[in-house]
């Protein structure tokens, strides 16, 4: 569907003639000035249109001007619309579900992150090959013991946020080839083989390429560092490379998505990468490289791929002796492998025959530089001397899980191990190996059964013994025993797994999270059927340290609770937990009839409340304690401004707060919208302004797909008082508002309908449920006293804002009009997680 560029008809139209096609606040940018070619290119918003005079006011840097509409070209949605529409209508044709003209009416809209027009996504994919293409006489890069357990697991995602992306983020693509020409394996396949009568897997040096994915968002697109992991909590984040190959043996070890920033030099930097292909400390040196390569500076120190030399290393280590076993089995226990089945099988049990189960979950929090140093300071205090913000922080959660109830006493650990293999074979650069070179099992236990839990100090003491008893002799050991005899050492501990300084330490980064696929797979491995805790340590550039928690539901429930009393750390509502289902060796239908999978128990449904005082001050608490006291799963946000107008030209328009863009990244299933009060005001009331305006405002979180938020507008509360040092219009409030919100109920609901409605019926389909908007109404004017003014006894003095008295009735009025569509939202989501699937019940 093409769309009409403004610009064009003024240039043969006179300017008597002249009609306007921007209207006021619409962000456009300059252009064609002679007289003032410095400010070409400069963006602005439109004030007004003189007709008399044939040119629009504009706004730019703080000063008005008049100019021609030909020296003005749309900013954002008009032209993203056009361009938009024009470059895939071959491909989506009609009946799509796009709406070119709702982002037209959105001033300065543009596309979204995940921006969807039909089924094609926003960027630009390639694949990037080495510059130096290689022979056939290379020889495979066969997998070592490090890398070997890593064949089958999930990718890694990695979202990246940097600073300066360049000028020409189409440079990094030359960036990856030479930079890939210096790590040839990103480049190659993983390959299965036989060698000696033995399948085997090695990485083809083939060129095969890496995914490379160019996309870009509006400015303030990015998530901010504080929300970048709570943003890739979400599948469709559309912040990686998430396509489907027809085997594995053509699925990429490497995938890079870069999304720039548009008017900065800001991106995100989506990195997926397979386990055997490097660990994080590989990613780093493969990432200082390309920004290296990118700023065409001296390359940094050389990778070493050689992993057989890395092999012989390890197999060249004598056996440990009867004493160094002894001594190895203090960090690695091993079990009879009965008692490993058994456990497996009780597990089961305990899943399926013991009614609702607890269920797995992930929530992550953040551990600033403040409460971190304060962790290591008591443990220096408790003997600790020397301990780390890292070994302090372990211990202390280590120590939490004990005091709610978890029965198991073991820590698991990891530790990078280059530097013993560089020490074992000197000059083979062995320190850079480009492989994965973690240990795979180094436990400590904090305490000895039957006994009382150790101290902060004592805890540290041992999670420092046990890292340096992690030699090469014992990596060595223990890559040789079984590997079930040690399973049992996971069963109700504490997995910790830290990417250390790797990527903070990296100049160019800002802030880093990552996807949840490698965390589904952890959970589902570990939290079910070991119930393990599984902790990700996360080091920030800031100094603070994000943590990644999964664990069983019910004990992650008790541990904030105990973290919010004992600890200054940022955590989060429980509603932002991702939940994990369960596992289990039995057919579909089974399964849903004796363990309904574990979303359909633990759904939150989050509600934003949006506006002046009234709301900043007022009714949300309320709201949630209505919701927590009827046991249904809320989550309620203030995002209330004092003073707040709907109109863009007034003395403090919502449009320009920042919890506008955090509302949009909170991605709300409800919103509830109090404003009008402080527009009513005397110098601000314009009333064909606010009706556009706030109209206007409730599209822009209309515009959501996922979810696409029910929004309820809220009638003010009537004003008891005329005038004053508020200067509130009386009369406007309490008799021009009310219909006015019914009316911007309407118009909003319409701006995002109609269109689809439209498109539909060329296309002879019905619109999707989901993507039909919803708006009501909440008589909160008739419910605090309406026209006639029969609840003074629940005003301030102030006449205008609702006492203690009145802001728990306003929040009661909310809730009653509210309670049925978040009931049924609930439901709804319920049964869609608990559908049993389409297959055989007893698997015959």
């Amino acid at each position: 569907m093409a769309i009409e560029q403004p610009g064009g008809p003024y240039a043969q139209q006179p300017k008597a003639a002249a009609k306007p096609i921007w209207r006021t606040g619409q962000r456009v940018v300059l252009q064609g000035l002679e007289k003032a070619p410095e400010l070409n290119g400069h963006r602005g918003v439109v004030v007004k249109w003189r007709e008399d005079v044939g040119r629009y006011a504009i706004r730019v840097a703080g000063k008005e001007m008049g100019l021609k509409p030909e020296n003005l070209k749309a900013e954002g949605g008009a032209a993203v619309a056009a361009q938009m529409a024009k470059k895939y209508a071959a491909s989506v044709k009609e009946g799509t579900m796009y709406n070119p003209e709702q982002y037209s009416r959105v001033p300065g809209a543009g596309p979204k992150m995940t921006h969807w027009i039909g089924q094609v996504k926003a960027g630009r994919r390639t694949i990037v090959r080495a510059e130096e293409m290689l022979g056939p006489e290379d020889e495979p890069v066969p997998l070592w013991f490090g890398d070997a357990g890593f064949v089958g697991s999930a990718p890694v995602d990695v979202a990246i946020l940097i600073g300066d992306v360049g000028e020409d983020p189409a440079k990094w693509t030359e960036a990856l080839a030479r930079t890939l020409s210096r790590f040839p394996a990103a480049a190659g396949r993983l390959r299965k083989a036989r060698k000696q009568g033995r399948p085997v897997c090695q990485i083809v040096l083939n060129n095969a390429g890496v995914p490379f994915t160019l996309a870009s968002v509006p400015p303030c697109g990015l998530p901010s560092a504080d929300v970048l992991q709570l943003a890739c909590q979400d599948d469709q984040c559309g912040f990686f490379d998430v396509s489907d190959y027809a085997s594995a043996e053509e699925e990429p070890l490497l995938r890079l998505k870069l999304i720039h920033e548009e008017g900065t030099a800001r991106g995100l930097l989506g990195v997926t990468f397979h386990h055997a292909l490097c660990d994080i400390h590989g990613l780093s040196a493969l990432l200082r490289s390309l920004y290296a390569a990118l700023e065409s500076s001296a390359p940094v120190e050389q990778p070493c791929h050689d992993r057989q030399a890395a092999q012989e290393v390890f197999d060249s280590v004598e056996a440990a002796t009867d004493e160094e076993t002894e001594l190895y089995q203090a960090f690695w226990p091993l079990w009879p492998r009965a008692l490993e089945r058994w456990c497996f099988f009780a597990r089961r049990l305990r899943s399926g025959l013991r009614g609702r189960p607890d269920g797995a979950a992930t929530l992550s929090f953040s551990v600033p530089a403040g409460a971190a140093g304060e962790l290591k300071a008591s443990a220096d205090a408790a003997g600790a001397s020397g301990a780390s913000a890292f070994e302090a922080l372990v211990c202390f959660i280590g120590l939490r899980l004990l005091g709610i109830g978890r029965h198991g006493r073991r820590v698991l650990v990891t530790k990078d191990y280059r530097s013993a293999l560089e020490k074992a074979a000197p000059g083979k650069g062995l320190q850079h190996l480009f492989a994965n070179v973690v240990t795979h099992g180094l436990s400590f236990e904090i305490g000895s059964e039957g006994e009382q839990p150790c101290s902060l100090g004592q805890a540290c003491q041992a999670m420092r013994t046990a890292i340096d008893a992690a030699s090469l002799g014992y990596i060595s050991w223990q890559s040789k025993q079984d590997h079930f005899q040690g399973l049992p050492t996971f069963f109700g501990s504490l997995c910790c797994n830290t990417w250390g300084r790797a990527l903070s330490d990296l100049s160019f980064v800002e802030a880093y999270a990552v996807g949840m696929r490698s965390i589904d797979e952890r959970a589902n491995n570990m939290a079910f059927p070991l119930d393990t805790a599984y902790m990700q340590v996360l080091p920030q550039p800031s100094g603070a340290q994000r943590v990644l928690l999964t664990m069983p539901i019910t004990d992650l429930e008790e541990l904030l609770k105990e973290l919010s009393a004992s600890a200054s750390f940022d955590l989060p509502h429980i509603s932002e937990m991702r939940t994990h289902a369960f596992r289990v060796a039995l057919p579909g239908k089974v399964v849903d009839c004796l363990c309904p999978t574990v979303e359909t128990h633990h759904i939150f449904a989050r509600i934003a409340c949006v506006g002046d005082s009234i709301t900043a001050c007022g009714y949300p608490k309320y709201l949630q304690a209505l919701f927590d006291r009827a046991q249904i799963n809320v989550q309620v946000r203030n995002f209330g401004v004092p003073g707040a107008t709907a109109q863009k030209f007034s003395d403090q328009p919502y449009w320009e707060e920042k919890k506008l863009e955090d509302v949009r990244l909170w991605r709300p299933h409800f919103v509830i919208m109090t404003l009008g009060t402080n527009d009513a005001k005397s110098g601000n009331w314009d009333a064909k302004m606010f009706e556009q305006d706030y109209r206007d405002l409730c599209t822009e979180f209309l515009v959501c797909n996922e979810p696409r938020p029910h929004l309820l507008l809220l009638r003010p509360p009537p004003a008891y008082e005329d005038g004053g040092d508020s200067e509130v219009q009386q009369d406007v409030v309490n008799n021009e508002l009310p219909a006015a919100i019914d009316r911007i109920a309407i118009a909003a609901a319409r701006v995002i309908n109609q269109p689809l409605e439209e498109q539909a019926k060329r296309g002879r389909c019905s619109v999707p449920a989901e993507l039909v908007a919803h708006t009501g109404v909440v008589d909160a004017f008739e419910g605090l006293g309406g026209a006639n003014l029969r609840r003074r006894g629940y005003f301030a003095e102030d006449g205008l804002h609702p006492s203690e008295r009145g802001t728990k009735l306003l929040s009661l009025l909310v809730f009653a009009d509210l309670r049925k569509h978040v009931t049924r939202h609930l439901r709804k989501r319920a049964d869609a997680g608990s559908a049993a699937q389409d297959d055989d019940p007893f698997a015959m």
